[in-house]
């Protein structure tokens, strides 16, 4: 059978979770037992983070310094980046972003090794669909598209695009070029793949009552029919099942998509949400020269996407390491209460409306007198832990066909990237492997472990699951930086996306808007994006500021 590229396949590929015994068939079991040099470079120490949940003594603040803005923005991560960019673009000039970590970009965190940078949390997006008005606004805006053809497509420049080679698969002790393990497939896996794929392709080009495509991004411009909301009510395993996939390669693929995009697996995450992942892209080799679906992505990661969204805002307007510890309506406006976490400084904000762009399970914690029903539908997320290493080696790995994704067919990660793989030839250094691994099981159990557990039994399992493949690993590694995100990202569970709680947790409250793509619940880049988009226009709203939206495809708009 013929290379599959992953955005062209694995991301078109959901079934019922299975075990594959011919992935697993007879590996001996290794276990690294050394030590390296471990540490922990957490974005926002967990300490920091619980500073959200403490009683607030009013008292505190008496005495407090206090700011005067238009707008505040709850957030530094990609939805409040968006939020900033939205309202400077149109005209806010008195604008404050306050954010809990030390830098800016939220999951977007981007590491450095020498010259050699690199992702700690998402880093790559692809081409958008033709209907994501503000995603390709923001993307004209930073020059990643610089024009369209005369069909209509975007034209990206080539510094964005990923290079080859793209992806690589470890099966049964050798490595695959791309991410298809139907390499030796037999007729009736071969029968299951394309009939899950006419039905994909059956999804892609599904269209509503309402006209508008079933699977959109961003997600609030889908269709509204009720027969294609319902695949909301049940997880992509059930699907799978009624379809009749049986397939144990399917299942694997499945699951290994599920756990790079969504963090769970196919029993875990809603039919809606998994067809959508590959349905609102034309993914489908048949589509192929309808409309782009490449992949971009950046040395590193989407930080430079944050970057480009952040730059113009002036030092002045971006406090960092600091905690928004109440929001609390007052006259026309809202009041923040903020700590300075270092100093333990007590900070008064009085904003006309707020952009609250931070985790919206802390919402109901720093929110006052918001409405019980909206509090319990924000407490109902599900957010996954991610584990992400950077393990620095003193030299290239002396692989040869290294390629940017690398993948493990037996493994509980979802593989690593190569950081030299988009960075210049003349970066100094020797290599970074990014190591995901998203931690699967009861959230509340998984994600204890991950901030209980000292960083060389972290550091032993990812060494245990890398030399296995890479046996001159040892030998290489210099040390290991572990990035712990406690909640890493929303779970699109069933119901999640349009269940009955679904639209409290996308509602305003007074002058309060709630972004993150933890609104939506997708955890992709461009709902997020969308939602800080969003979020900044209801705050214009507001205040009577006259705007164009960047949003024509809201069924508000039109």
């Amino acid at each position: 059978m013929r290379r599959v590229q992953r955005r062209s396949f694995l991301k078109t590929l959901f079934a019922g979770s299975v075990t594959l015994p011919f992935a697993c068939a007879e590996r001996p079991i290794w276990r690294y037992d050394g030590n390296v040099e471990a540490r922990f470079i957490d974005a926002v120490s967990p300490v920091r983070g619980h500073l959200l949940r403490q009683p607030v003594d009013p008292a505190q603040f008496n005495t407090a310094i206090e700011t005067h803005v238009d707008v505040l923005v709850v957030g530094g991560g990609v939805s409040g980046l968006a939020a900033c960019w939205k309202l400077r673009q149109a005209g806010v000039e008195r604008l404050l972003l306050v954010e809990l970590a030390d830098r800016l970009g939220g999951d977007a965190a981007a590491g450095q090794a020498d010259d050699l940078v690199f992702p700690l949390g998402a880093h790559y997006i692809n081409v958008p669909p033709a209907e994501a008005d503000c995603v390709h606004e923001v993307l004209s805006d930073l020059e990643v598209i610089t024009g369209y053809d005369a069909a209509g497509r975007p034209v990206v420049n080539p510094d964005h695009l990923l290079r080859w080679p793209d992806e690589r698969l470890w099966t049964d002790g050798d490595w695959v070029e791309g991410l298809s393990p139907f390499v030796d497939a037999g007729g009736a896996e071969i029968e299951d793949l394309r009939a899950f794929e006419d039905d994909m392709l059956r999804w892609t080009l599904h269209r509503g009552q309402d006209g508008r495509r079933a699977f959109a991004m961003p997600l609030a411009y889908s269709t509204a029919d009720a027969g294609v909301r319902a695949l909301d009510t049940m997880s992509m395993a059930e699907y799978s099942q009624k379809k009749g996939w049986r397939s144990p390669r399917l299942s694997w693929l499945i699951d290994q998509a599920c756990k790079d995009d969504y963090g769970g697996l196919a029993g875990d995450v809603s039919a809606w949400a998994a067809i959508h992942y590959f349905a609102c892209r034309f993914y489908d080799r048949r589509l192929r020269d309808e409309y782009p679906s490449d992949t971009l992505t950046w040395p590193n990661g989407n930080q430079f996407l944050a970057d480009g969204l952040a730059r113009a805002l002036t030092i002045e307007e971006r406090w960092l390491s600091t905690a928004v510890v109440r929001l609390r309506a007052e006259g026309s406006g809202v009041e923040a209460l903020c700590i300075h976490a270092p100093t333990e400084e007590p900070l008064r904000v009085h904003a006309g409306a707020v952009v609250y762009a931070g985790k919206l399970h802390a919402a109901p914690y720093v929110v006052a007198d918001l409405p019980a029903t909206q509090r319990q539908a924000l407490g109902k997320l599900n957010y996954v832990p991610w584990l992400v290493a950077a393990v620095r080696l003193s030299a290239k790995l002396g692989d040869a066909g290294l390629a940017w994704d690398n993948v493990f067919m037996d493994s509980p990660s979802v593989g690593y990237v190569s950081a030299r793989h988009q960075s210049a030839p003349s970066a100094r250094g020797g290599e970074v492997l990014v190591y995901y691994l998203p931690l699967l099981g009861d959230p509340a159990t998984v994600r204890h472990e991950l901030l209980s557990a000292d960083p060389q039994r972290w550091a032993r399992m990812v060494m245990t699951d890398l030399t296995r493949v890479h046996p001159q690993l040892p030998e290489l590694v210099e040390g290991i930086d572990i990035c712990r995100w406690g909640h890493g990202m929303v779970r699109p569970e069933p119901g999640v996306i349009w269940g009955p709680e679904a639209e409290l947790r996308r509602q305003p409250f007074g002058g309060i808007a709630f972004a993150s793509c933890d609104a939506g619940g997708l955890p992709l880049f461009e709902e997020a994006l969308y939602a800080g988009i969003a979020a900044a226009e209801h705050c214009l709203d507001v205040l009577d500021v006259p705007y164009t939206t960047s949003l024509h495809g809201r069924p508000s708009h039109g």
